[in-house]
């Protein structure tokens, strides 16, 4: 096995079973033979151990064995992504004084801003710190995070793709959890409208498209139909501007199904079900064919009876 497939398969597998995932990474220290692997490795360290686990100083200890590779160089970017993500594993334990040190190791350097390096260590805690249930150190950190971010990162910062990343996240972190406060759901459509905001800077219309999917998601999970179906449409017109993707285009469907749903209008929601169940067959990729078939029976299941 490969480390690009040790870790894929860490990512397919952690969700439902993050702990065994934690316990098998030491297996994948050997499959580390170029400076490439060292940011794909650490990202799965501190997303298991931190976000999933809470296991910090577990972590923390994983990572150091990174260091005593033969392929490690602490200077290069690839060295320097692992510091920084001891740096955010040791913010979320609250060890500052480590925290800074690592921190320091991992500055990029050159054109990059310390407020950029800032924005990547604050906007990953962010997340991991709602895995764990802390909103308010979450929303700390994300906040302080979009607050840095007020010098204009482009399209080349790091920066503007973490917190793209990050308010996805943080959104569909909100979206599945049972029911939401009205500061939790402040939060998740703020999370959302930043991710929208960073991908029309980091990204492609794909991107773009799919933070409008993710808004009208939010909204639909914060009660309001009406803003959900104006960015479902949105996801929609994006996605036939640039060639009617079929996978793309599924979910675009959807979003416009789930809100008119949640408004109550049960016969455009199926007419926009018609729409996915056509597309289905024109979805190349089989994996995903399937996984797009799930979701088209999930939400037959809701309208059923209705």
């Amino acid at each position: 096995m490969t480390l690009d497939e040790f870790v894929s398969q860490g990512w397919i597998e952690h969700a439902n079973d993050a702990a065994g995932v934690f316990a098998r990474l030491p297996e994948g220290l050997p499959l580390i033979s170029e400076p490439r692997h060292f940011p794909a490795f650490a990202a799965l360290v501190v997303h298991v151990s931190g976000e999933h686990l809470g296991r910090w100083a577990d972590g923390v200890a994983l990572l150091t064995k990174l260091e005593h590779l033969p392929a490690f160089d602490a200077a290069s970017t690839e060295g320097k992504s692992v510091a920084r993500s001891k740096a955010i594993l040791h913010r979320c334990a609250g060890n500052r004084d480590e925290e800074a040190r690592c921190f320091a190791a991992s500055r990029t350097g050159g054109d990059v801003t310390e407020a950029s390096d800032r924005i990547r260590v604050l906007a990953v805690a962010a997340v991991a710190f709602l895995g764990q249930k802390r909103l308010a150190d979450a929303r700390r950190d994300f906040e302080k995070a979009v607050s840095l971010a007020g010098y204009g990162p482009t399209a080349n910062d790091p920066a503007a793709r973490a917190l793209a990343v990050t308010g996805n996240n943080l959104a569909c972190e909100f979206e599945n959890m049972a029911a939401l406060t009205d500061d939790e759901r402040a939060m998740m459509l703020f999370a959302a409208q930043v991710g929208r905001e960073f991908w029309a800077i980091a990204g492609g219309w794909m991107e773009i498209e799919r933070a409008e999917y993710r808004l009208a998601m939010s909204h639909i999970k914060a009660g309001d139909p009406a803003t959900a179906l104006t960015h479902g449409h949105r996801c929609l017109s994006i996605v036939q501007a640039n060639g009617s993707d079929p996978g793309e285009a599924f979910f675009a469907h959807e979003a416009i199904a789930r809100a008119c749903l949640a408004a109550g209008d049960v016969a455009a929601s199926r007419r926009e079900r018609d729409s996915m169940d056509a597309l289905l067959p024109a979805i190349g990729d089989e994996s995903f064919r399937a996984y797009c078939a799930g979701e088209l029976a999930k939400l037959d299941q809701v309208l059923k009876g209705r």
